[in-house]
């Protein structure tokens, strides 16, 4: 994301749901980016079979990033949390 840094990464919606909000009510804008672990590129086949003992919870992962001036800020409320 342009201009923007990773502030962290979790694995379910509600905890990306409770960070981005416990962000925005401190007036910290944030930007979410989701990766879907099973899906491969062009010529894998992971996404029909999987991997073998990989956490099926852990399939996506949900990316939240702030502005670099936002940051350390964006740090101390997530430690709040």
């Amino acid at each position: 994301m342009l201009l923007k840094t990773e502030l962290t990464e979790v694995f379910t919606m509600a905890e990306m749901d409770k960070i981005v909000k416990a962000l925005s009510a401190k007036g910290i804008d944030a930007a979410t980016k989701t990766v879907d672990l099973m899906s491969g590129g062009l010529f894998e086949n992971r996404r029909s079979s999987g991997t073998f003992g990989m956490n099926a919870e852990a399939r996506v992962v949900y990316k939240i990033y702030v502005k670099r001036a936002d940051l350390e800020f964006a740090k101390s409320v997530l430690a709040t949390i």
